[in-house]
């Protein structure tokens, strides 16, 4: 069965348990056909609704990374409004050879409207062999600037979108999942924790990454990957199971030996599924890997299995918010473009630069505190009614780091 059909199914199927004794209630001298009926008839409108509903809140957008335009699809959880609301920010990668249509219909956007997240679902460039890939390392990966875009998406999804920097998740599939564990290494002070699906990390990571704050982890793989192995004959490029949970057990400093909880087997699917949370670790409960025995290289979805992964990816990424996020824009700073000073300052701040320019002052929340335009090369910008912090003054494409202080 393929991924887009079966989520119907389940939304009639979930509306049916939830509303049943409300339209018992409600209906309770109606004839059991006529109920039967009915129910159908509501399940059917509502779900009709809820598919427009959703393609409202879903776009295809592209950014710019350099030379080369990136496509990503946007979801926008319901009443959507980044005035009023803070937001996370999930970033979903799809696998080698995938789109990222083919994890739109995952399962996420329906945890995106009640868990008030904000869900991107990039598009990888063709590697070599023409196949829709990740740079992260790996013999098959792409050469694009991806971690250039994830970075530049939540840049945008920060600045623009109301996300709150602390709480950016970064999940994928497979290749998808080996580009998460890249990105928790080369944006290790912007991303709260990874969700790791069927896919290790790279011996190039295993190697070269030296996180200073140490990500959290969820991992969940199949015991009878054939694509990406377990725990014996690994691909060139490629760690195992274990190598990977081991990286991420010394950076959390966590006991060798995990408590293992075993999931109740209730599919009818050969696949048995045990949890395994690592104990005694820096941050206690940062490290989780999901076993399924038995299981090849595939997405676990109820009711054809045990779990649904996307959500338990979700359960575990709310429990972590970044203790200290690299704010908004930081990884653009040229400090050469424009001439700022006095700098820290409280009242007034001028500006060289070498043309008109449009300008945004933006707290470290992400929020714009004040904007406008300058005609002139040479301007004075007043920010005496701006509250003292730190901020980041947006030149047209620059962006400098400003220190206001207390008025005397």
């Amino acid at each position: 069965m393929k991924i887009i059909g079966f989520f119907f199914v389940i939304s009639i199927s979930n509306f049916e348990n939830l509303k049943g004794d409300i339209l018992f209630t409600n209906f309770e001298r109606t004839k059991p056909f006529d109920l039967f009926c009915m129910k159908k008839l509501y399940a059917s409108c509502v779900l009709a609704f809820s598919i427009l509903s959703a393609l409202a809140q879903q776009s295809n957008q592209t950014i710019a990374i350099g030379n080369a335009t990136r496509a990503y699809i946007e979801y926008l959880p319901t009443n959507f409004n980044a005035s009023q609301e803070d937001y996370s920010l999930v970033i979903i990668l799809h696998g080698l050879g995938q789109s990222n249509t083919d994890f739109v219909a995952a399962g996420f956007n329906d945890l995106a409207d009640t868990a008030r997240v904000i869900a991107l679902y990039p598009q990888g460039l063709n590697n070599f062999i023409g196949q829709p890939a990740w740079n992260n390392g790996t013999l098959l990966a792409s050469t694009a600037d991806d971690v250039g875009l994830l970075s530049a998406l939540m840049d945008k999804y920060i600045s623009q979108y109301g996300v709150d920097p602390a709480r950016v998740y970064v999940t994928g599939f497979s290749m998808g999942s080996i580009m998460s564990y890249t990105a928790a290494c080369a944006l290790n002070d912007r991303i709260a924790a990874i969700g790791c699906m069927a896919g290790t990390m790279s011996t190039n990571d295993l190697t070269n990454c030296n996180p200073n704050y140490a990500t959290p982890v969820i991992h969940l793989h199949g015991t009878a990957d054939g694509t990406v192995p377990y725990d014996a004959g690994a691909l060139p490029s490629l760690s195992l199971v274990p190598q990977t949970v081991e990286f991420w057990q010394n950076v959390h400093n966590c006991d060798a030996e995990p408590d293992s909880i075993g999931i109740d087997d209730t599919a009818n699917d050969g696949i048995t599924v045990d949890r395994f949370v690592y104990n005694n670790c820096n941050t206690e409960g940062a490290l989780e890997l999901w076993r399924f025995n038995g299981a090849d290289h595939i997405y676990l979805y109820e009711p054809v299995n045990d779990i649904t992964e996307m959500i338990e990816v979700w359960l575990f990424f709310r429990k972590w918010t970044h203790p200290a996020p690299l704010e908004v824009g930081i990884s653009e700073i040229n400090e050469a473009s424009a001439s700022v000073f006095p700098n820290p300052s409280s009242d007034i701040i001028s500006v060289k630069y070498h043309k008109e320019f449009d300008y945004k002052l933006v707290s470290t929340s992400g929020a714009i505190v004040k904007s406008g335009y300058s005609s002139n090369a040479d301007s004075s910008i007043d920010i005496s009614q701006v509250e003292a912090g730190v901020y980041f003054l947006q030149i047209n494409n620059s962006i400098q780091k400003i220190v206001i202080t207390p008025s005397r």
